[in-house]
């Protein structure tokens, strides 16, 4: 039977549009797309107001699904999974795009940057050691040339403001081609992926994650880990609402404050990589107290910072390395997350960050602040999924009460 909502369209017809709204470059491609392949007729306008209405409609269903979770009796009973799952990984990263104020005409009014909150909940079957499977630092990490590539990239990112396709040699193809050209044996392995992308702040999005982790079985795999770079609300996150799962900093955010360490205490290069090597590799062996101790002797034989230190001075460098491996240490037993069979960096939701990325961000692309920005990322986050929840939602969804089906059949008079 052919499912028919207020805009009397099937719901396959509906899956395909808002697919095409997802994974073009625009909503005018999407509807030449619809054009030349489906042969359906539909203005990129349409296109658009279907995207924002069923995208909030996602995004309602997923509070709704919050609100359940949080507000249901303590303690709260987990979820059981529908099959055993061996290995269970939240990702977590932020990305940003470029909104605009809404309901002000034509135009683009009020541009301004907002910051998108992306997870990715990996199912993962991984092994487990008695002995650090990898306990020497990999090649790739070694390679002079790809360090300094992905460093720059990093402090790209940070100047424009996590801008990730406009910085060359970005954090996520860079991270990319380290997780291709040092796979291990030991790594463990995704069978299934669920993505979550919201604007919403992080007290919002922590229980989004939790809700969503909670309705995979996430709570009661076997082996839990929460993967996340050094921002501090990432750490709340995990605290409140991941309590049960091992954190875990990613480990090339340590390699670019310990290279850029020693770049600031040693100008000479062969020294200066030397110092990197001996760092980098130490923080890779779980030994994050001998650079620290290393780091705190050097910095108390040097004078008090003043207004007029430049920020390029080594006494402005070092404190913040120290800083960030004082905050993170307890996140940085990489020996164990090994043997364990757990991701040590966050690759993976930095490649959801460039897939979300590459629909929501381009040249003069706006997005409604509010609803329609956060419309898009719920069928953008859905298409990126494994198992068709976007199918799945459409097929499950009301049909309008303007429905020639939802109207009362009439009475049969009495004969």
């Amino acid at each position: 039977m052919l499912r028919i909502d207020g805009h009397a369209y099937r719901a396959t017809v509906l899956h395909r549009i808002l697919h095409m709204a997802a994974v073009s470059s625009s909503f005018d491609q999407a509807g030449v797309s619809l054009q030349v392949i489906g042969e359906l007729d539909i203005s990129a306008r349409q296109i658009n107001k279907l995207t924002k209405e069923l995208g909030s409609e996602l995004a309602g269903q997923r509070d709704a699904k919050t609100e359940r979770f949080i507000h249901q009796p303590l303690p709260r009973q987990a979820t059981a999974p529908s099959t055993p799952i061996d290995s269970a990984a939240v990702f977590t990263d932020g990305g940003r795009m470029r909104t605009r104020a809404p309901d002000c005409g034509r135009g683009v009014h009020n541009a301004h940057w907002r910051e998108t909150k992306n997870a990715a909940f990996h199912r993962m079957t991984s092994e487990s050691f008695a002995s650090d499977p990898q306990p020497e630092l990999p090649d790739c990490f070694r390679n002079q040339a790809y360090v300094e590539k992905l460093v720059r990239g990093l402090k790209s990112l940070k100047e424009q403001g996590r801008d990730e396709e406009e910085a060359s040699g970005s954090k996520a193809s860079s991270k990319h081609e380290s997780s291709s050209s040092d796979s291990a044996a030991w790594q463990p392995k995704t069978t299934f992926r669920s993505c979550l992308s919201s604007l919403s702040s992080s007290d919002e999005y922590g229980p989004a994650m939790a809700a969503t982790a909670d309705a995979r079985g996430f709570f009661q795999a076997n082996k839990l880990a929460f993967v996340g770079d050094g921002q501090s609300y990432n750490w709340t996150i995990q605290r409140l609402w991941f309590p049960t799962f091992i954190a875990i900093v990613d480990f090339v955010h340590v390699i670019e404050y310990v290279y850029e360490a020693a770049k600031a205490l040693q100008p000479e290069s062969v020294a200066c990589w030397q110092q990197y090597i001996n760092w980098a590799t130490a923080c890779w062996q779980g030994r994050v107290a001998e650079v620290l101790e290393q780091l705190v002797q050097w910095q108390t034989r040097q004078p008090a910072i003043s207004s007029e230190t430049p920020e390029t001075a080594p006494r402005k460098i070092i404190p913040g390395t120290m800083t960030y491996l004082q905050n993170n240490r307890s996140r940085i037993d990489y020996p164990s997350y090994r043997c364990q069979g757990l991701s040590v960096t966050s690759s993976l939701a930095e490649s959801l960050v460039k897939q979300i990325s590459k629909r929501v961000k381009g040249t003069e692309m706006f997005w409604d602040d509010g609803d329609g920005g956060e419309a898009v990322l719920q069928i953008r986050a859905a298409v990126l999924s494994n198992g068709e929840p976007l199918a799945a939602f459409i097929a499950s969804r009301p049909i309008s009460p303007f429905s020639p089906r939802c109207r009362a059949a009439p009475l049969a008079t009495a004969s």
